[in-house]
């Protein structure tokens, strides 16, 4: 395994999607009433598909990522430059720590007796830091919101659609050349 490979941008966001992993099999939410406990982490229930999801998708990123480290090449345009690999890991960062937060405020409350717990505390504050780490590689690597804008209004406008000649012009363009063989027939004018 080699980590020269990879920028800080890339290390960190292996890193945090590692560790949301391992932390998510810990306490994400717990209740206490009259002297008893009882906690579940981000696969059990009341967590749901907003603390496991942003879970697996900064996991899979982060390996991703990582996966120059270990010698294996990766042929995916997207990725090719260290502007966009920031872009995405930042666009997911946020994209978990908006579900994160979504769940935290959705979590039972049973009477004041029961909230988020301290992995899920952990998670968030994870996910926060890909997301900074995220943000400096872009903007240190030259990526600015305003490019961001411009390439996706570029994308969405399309390429400007070519102009039609019309048929005729289109034939008169053409210079007519002579048959070269006795049987061959001049080409026909477009209809």
């Amino acid at each position: 395994m080699d980590l020269s490979k990879l920028g800080r941008t890339e290390q960190v966001i292996s890193a945090v999607g590692l560790l949301l992993f391992v932390f998510s099999f810990l306490p994400w939410y717990s209740i206490s009433y009259l002297g008893l406990s009882w906690s579940a982490d981000a696969w059990s229930d009341p967590s749901g598909f907003l603390d496991w999801f942003p879970v697996l998708l900064l996991l899979a990123y982060g390996v991703i990522l990582a996966l120059p480290a270990f010698g294996v090449a990766l042929d995916i345009p997207t990725l090719a430059g260290a502007v966009n690999r920031a872009f995405i890991g930042l666009a997911l960062s946020a994209f978990a720590v908006l579900l994160f937060a979504i769940q935290g405020l959705t979590y039972p409350s049973a009477d004041g007796y029961g909230g988020p717990s301290w992995a899920y505390f952990v998670a968030l504050v994870l996910a926060l830091a890909a997301g900074a780490q995220s943000y400096l590689g872009f903007t240190r690597q030259g990526g600015s919101f305003a490019q961001v804008s411009e390439g996706f209004k570029a994308r969405t406008q399309g390429a400007a659609p070519a102009q039609q000649v019309p048929a005729q012009q289109q034939y008169e363009q053409q210079p007519y050349q002579q048959p070269e063989e006795q049987g061959q027939q001049p080409p026909a004018p477009p209809v």
